[in-house]
């Protein structure tokens, strides 16, 4: 993946190893990136037949936001949110033996799309990498050319997404991930190093451009992802989610504006130990400084 390659060393990028907790399977990594939850055993169950997901998450706090959102790809989106989406194409993962009409029917809205200004979110979700790792497993010679078309894909996006930056002079984020891994077999589903491990890189020239390190990428949680899209898209961070903000996305913003972004994640992360957790309280809070009379700094 040439492009994306000089994107993490050269570009505007941040990428890391995000961590997937098991069961390693679509439906479970989907309500984990969404809602930056821990999902259950009893979702492998699911997923064959996801229902609509009704926990707080990214993607209705949107909606009810007001954003438009397209998405192409695989239909669990499609069945964990029924309704919201402006445009949609959801194509079946349920055929794993094929791995290109899956992607072409993802890839064929592309030009299309990106020449329109009616939307704020556009996902896509592409399953031909996956149905390789089932046929043929991770070291098929189809993997490389399938890398190489997705390469061709989010070079297609990021060169598109710049070319409209120069007219609204507002920045887009970019995000490219895995929902999960592929064990050595091709499979996906437990906990081994390599179903949990998945890419995650975060494209925007917002970000400072600065070489990065192919060989020590940073280490963070896939549940980071929904607090970090919720700051970037000005929505309140899902109710039950244990994420953190990836805290490189904001370093280049204003002090006062980071504390702000830590505050509101922070806040949002009390709530949630106060109700899951009855002993816990808050510690004491610290003592406010106190000075001798006659010498209070003069208001600006």
């Amino acid at each position: 993946m040439p492009y994306t390659t000089y994107l993490v060393e050269k570009g505007s990028s941040h990428s890391f190893v995000a961590e997937a907790k098991p069961p390693t399977v679509t439906m479970p990594r989907i309500k984990a990136l969404m809602t930056g939850s821990l999902p259950g055993f009893i979702d492998v169950v699911r997923n064959l037949n996801s229902p609509t997901l009704l926990e707080d998450n990214v993607i209705t706090r949107a909606k009810a936001a007001g954003k438009r959102i397209i998405f192409y790809g695989d239909e669990t989106w499609v069945k964990l949110f029924p309704k919201h989406f402006v445009e949609y194409d959801g194509t079946t993962s349920f055929f794993v033996s094929d791995y290109t009409e899956v992607d072409d029917n993802v890839t064929r809205h592309l030009d299309k799309v990106l020449k329109r200004h009616d939307w704020d979110v556009l996902i896509l979700h592409y399953l031909g990498l996956d149905h390789i790792g089932h046929i043929s497993g991770p070291n098929s010679p189809l993997i490389g050319r399938k890398l190489s078309e997705m390469d061709s894909v989010l070079m297609k996006i990021h060169t598109s997404l710049l070319s409209e930056e120069r007219e609204t002079l507002l920045p887009n984020l970019l995000v490219l991930c895995g929902d999960h891994g592929m064990s050595e077999a091709g499979g996906h589903g437990a906990s081994s190093v390599e179903e949990v491990n998945t890419a995650m890189i975060l494209i925007s020239s917002a970000f400072e451009r600065k070489p990065g390190d192919l060989r020590r990428p940073k280490y963070i949680q896939q549940t980071d992802l929904a607090a970090t899209l919720s700051i970037g898209l000005g929505l309140p961070i899902p109710k039950s989610s244990i994420g953190n903000l990836i805290f490189p996305v904001v370093e280049g913003k204003p002090m006062r504006e980071q504390l702000r972004f830590l505050h509101l994640n922070t806040v949002q992360l009390s709530k949630l130990l106060q109700e899951n957790v009855p002993s816990y309280k808050k510690g004491p809070r610290a003592a406010s400084a106190q000075r001798p009379p006659g010498t209070e700094r003069q208001g600006r």
